[in-house]
């Protein structure tokens, strides 16, 4: 059995709530990393940087724990050492005792083919990330155990792999343990394993020169688990992590545990897909300036991509259906038919008007299955809170047929028109809108309602703006949600006190229901930033002519 290291001892006794979790998620967090070091645990630990960034955040809180860190965070001692060909990488490695990897050797470095192998991944994994990415690379660590960046294979027991930051605040060096053969307690064994455990952790020691943050530690592991299929496709090692997410779809996109943050690699499988890889480099550059779900947001909301984040997010919602029979690698996941069925909240068949009620946080969804006689329907959602924060799709049709998608949001009725005969609607209910605030994403109520036969017409509204007030230092955008009863032209003006207009839109002919496409960023038609003070929007569509007030802080 391996011998566990201080660093593993040091686990027994942390039990601070940290990063918002609770003292018993924190203990879970690591017994777990603690049983897998010793190689006990029933599953494989896919990486060990949580822990560490608890461990990280605890020293930083208190004292009492800076002496354990140093021991903990020391660098493993190995004989041997391999530098790469191209001069940036050196994996330290022994042919014998526990730590051994197989001295088998057929390369032309003479050295181990599993430390070569090794050196192969990383430089892939730089060249994919650095130079075609454009990601900033690990920062120098003033030449310890060498001037290159460090990795040291290690029996890990069931542990893919971890990196280690070695500053306490803002960004800095690390370096990287793996495990020294990637047995038969791995999803992913010998050099499969070995490769998307480099470009994993690589990419955790490409973040840490950008910055640490540990509320963000979902998107660390999103991010990194994503780069592995990026980087290895025909591996497939976060498949393992697919089964609990698509059985969970009601737990927040930013949730941890149960490995979801490992699954929810699909959201960046999604995004760069729909729109383009860089969007991942923009979202870390973004995320000097404010959290990662803040940066998401701010990103996607600035003008540069044809959705915004809330759009984003339902679109991301109703590609989770189409996996196993409905899965379409042109138009969805490439991988999508081998990802699991997503789980319904209920499969009913009715013909009379139905509700069903239920709760879902920030970023998460919940999806139901009716079966219809020969009748069109209509289906509203009411929830307790911003109707602007929810949507809801309606997905009809089959593999043979072909599927048809009707989208919306709150407060504006999904029609379907009748059907030939009896069909299947697939309803996607989701809470698109990220939470206000770090620590506050409250869940909220809704109900769904079918209701069969025709069904009376809302009347269009323009809802309030939001944020309001705006705060430009924040890099946040205004939205002005409003719904049309009918097709209508909308056009709208950024107005000064004073009646100057300082920025039109005109959005051209929007289709009956809920938008959210009305944004301003607080600059005006020359794209200077607006100073602040109090603005208002003229809305037009069709007979519908209002005006919404809005207060811009600038600095």
């Amino acid at each position: 059995m391996p011998r566990l290291s201080a660093f593993v001892l040091v686990f027994g006794l942390l039990a601070l709530p940290l990063h918002g979790q609770s003292r018993l998620e924190l203990e879970q967090l690591l017994s777990q990393y603690q049983q897998a070091r010793a190689g006990l645990s029933i599953e494989p630990v896919k990486c060990g940087f949580p822990a560490i960034a608890a461990l990280q955040a605890a020293r930083q809180t208190d004292g009492q724990w800076q002496a354990l860190w140093k021991t903990a965070s020391a660098r493993p001692s190995l004989p041997q050492s391999y530098v790469t060909a191209d001069g940036k990488f050196r994996f330290h490695y022994t042919t014998s005792g526990p730590n051994a990897v197989s001295p088998s050797s057929t390369n032309p470095a003479g050295v181990p083919d599993f430390v070569y192998a090794a050196g192969l991944a990383a430089q892939q994994a730089h060249r994919l990330l650095v130079e075609e990415l454009g990601m900033q690379p690990p920062p120098s660590d003033n030449g310890q155990d060498g001037a290159e960046y460090d990795f040291y294979l290690l029996e890990l027991g069931n542990l893919y792999g971890d990196t280690n930051p070695e500053f306490s605040g803002g960004s800095g060096p690390s370096f990287i343990r793996l495990d020294n053969d990637y047995g038969p307690g791995f999803y992913s064994r010998g050099l499969d394993g070995l490769r998307v455990t480099v470009a994993h952790e690589y990419f955790h020691a490409v973040q840490l020169s950008y910055l640490f943050r540990g509320e963000d530690i979902f998107f660390f592991e999103m991010s990194s688990t994503w780069f592995e299929e990026v980087a290895h496709p025909e591996v497939n090692d976060y498949y393992q992590y697919l089964r609990f997410w698509f059985r969970n779809p009601q737990v927040p996109l930013n949730a941890t545990g149960n490995y979801h943050e490992y699954g929810s690699a699909i959201w960046l499988h999604y995004l760069t897909k729909r729109l383009q890889p860089g969007l991942v480099r923009e979202f870390w550059e973004r995320m000097l300036r404010e959290p990662a779900l803040f940066a998401m947001q701010s990103v996607l909301g600035a003008g540069n991509y044809p959705i915004s984040f809330g759009q984003a997010m339902q679109e991301f919602c109703s590609w989770n259906f189409f996996t196993q029979e409905r899965a379409d690698p042109e138009l969805y996941y490439s991988d999508g038919e081998d990802y699991p069925r997503i789980q319904m909240q209920a499969v009913q068949t009715t013909a009379r008007d139905t509700t069903f009620s239920g709760r879902l946080a920030p970023l998460a969804a919940h999806y139901y299955q009716l079966v219809r006689t020969a009748r069109s329907a209509q289906l509203l959602l009411e929830v307790d809170a911003d109707p602007g924060r929810w949507a809801i799709t309606a997905i009809t049709g089959s593999p043979d047929e072909g599927f048809r998608l009707l989208a919306d949001q709150a407060m504006a009725p999904v029609t379907l028109a009748a059907s030939a005969n009896e069909d299947t609607i697939n309803i996607v209910v989701a809470n698109v809108g990220g939470p206000a605030s770090l620590g506050q994403s409250p869940a909220a109520n809704y109900a769904l309602q079918v209701k069969y036969g025709v069904q009376p017409q809302l009347e269009s509204v323009l809802e309030k703006p939001r944020p309001n007030p705006l705060r430009l230092s924040s890099g946040g955008v205004l939205i002005f949600p409003y719904r049309l009863a009918t097709r209508e032209r909308v056009k709208a003006a950024i107005v000064r006190e004073d009646g100057r207009v300082i920025r039109e839109f005109d959005l051209g002919s929007r289709s009956a229901g809920f938008h959210t496409d009305l944004i301003w960023n607080g600059r005006d038609a020359s794209g200077e930033q607006v100073s602040s003070g109090v603005y208002f929007l003229r809305f037009r569509a069709g007979a519908l002519i209002e005006t919404a007030k809005v207060v811009v802080i600038a600095n």
